[in-house]
């Protein structure tokens, strides 16, 4: 029997690790679709009481009733998704040697327990300010497993700088726009939570226009009005920017094919947030529809900042990466 070499001992575990953290990252996104679903349809505050649910693990006729569904199904799920990042810090423990990812993985659980503390202070003091933490809190938990899994992953220990003093600077450039990108991400599914939680979903209720008339503005302005139509201006620029960004990605010779590739899925996930955006107004804010636009606009942000994230490799494994001066 030939025997293994060392990197093809250790490939397999590295492998079923990877593979575990992006398990984690998919469980996560059911649960953010469960929270969404129940904001939607106004379950939050179905229980009055946190842990239990009417004082109990497993509440009568919670599986009957769609509001208790929605809101126990994510309490379940959150624990779920509690244990899985329990376990992949262990995993991360034993078997990481790089620091810089063992660390994120533990910021992972640490967002995750804050996140479900976050949750059942905002039922016990009937908080809807705590609501909107609750939800943004989610979407930094989501980009902190999102690079977890992308360090893990076998593309990255591919990724490299690139050659030549021109190169470098595309690369900062690049870089630096992938982070704006994700900042104005951000700030849209902000305006998206107070929007939500403040019930301003259809304070305009045309698309693509804002007024009966065919504007581009509506007709009188209040907060809810102003809440919504800058959340409408922010996706335009958001847009604009992110296309941009697709095609100096594509031109650049040595940025990955995957990073590529997932530039292209983000993209199509932008357009499909437009048209679902759209729908929410033509269907008078249809639970499912809506809950997918949450959804949808929560991958997109991981997409983005999964591309972005690749290139912070040279400084977090600088051993690897090679400068060249051209």
């Amino acid at each position: 029997m030939v025997p293994l070499l060392k990197h093809e001992r250790t490939s397999t575990p590295k492998r079923w690790l990877a593979g575990y953290c992006f398990l984690t990252l998919a469980a996560t996104l059911v649960l953010l679709y469960a929270g969404g679903f129940t904001t939607t349809i106004g379950a939050g505050m179905v229980f009055p009481d946190w842990p239990l649910s009417n004082g109990s693990l497993n509440p009568p006729g919670w599986t009957t009733d769609q509001a208790m569904l929605a809101e126990h199904g994510h309490r379940l799920l959150g624990a779920v998704v509690g244990t899985l990042c329990i376990v992949l810090c262990l995993w991360m423990w034993r078997r990481e040697e790089r620091r810089w990812l063992r660390r994120l993985s533990y910021a992972a659980l640490a967002l995750v327990i804050f996140q479900g503390l976050l949750g059942g202070a905002r039922v016990l003091f009937v908080s809807l300010n705590l609501a909107k933490v609750h939800g943004i809190t989610a979407q930094i938990f989501l980009c902190t497993l999102t690079a977890v899994a992308v360090g893990s992953s076998a593309w990255w220990r591919g990724l490299d700088r690139p050659d030549g003093h021109g190169a470098q600077r595309q690369w900062t450039l690049l870089r630096r726009t992938g982070l704006t990108i994700c900042g104005l991400t951000m700030v849209q599914l902000l305006l998206g939570t107070l929007i939500r939680h403040r019930g301003a979903g259809l304070s305009i209720p045309y698309f693509p226009h804002s007024a009966p008339d065919g504007g581009l503005l509506p007709l009188s302005w209040n907060w809810a009005t102003t809440l919504h139509f800058s959340h409408r201006v922010v996706a335009v620029l958001l847009t604009i920017l992110f296309f941009v960004w697709l095609m100096n990605l594509w031109r650049s010779g040595w940025v990955s094919a995957t990073v590529k590739k997932l530039a292209v899925a983000g993209a199509v996930l932008l357009v499909l947030q437009i048209l679902l955006g759209a729908g929410i107004i033509w269907s008078a804010r249809a639970p499912i529809q809506t809950t997918l636009h949450v959804l949808n606009g929560a991958i997109f942000l991981s997409i983005g900042w999964a591309v972005t994230f690749s290139f912070f490799k040279p400084e977090l494994e600088p051993s690897s990466a090679t400068w060249k001066t051209g």
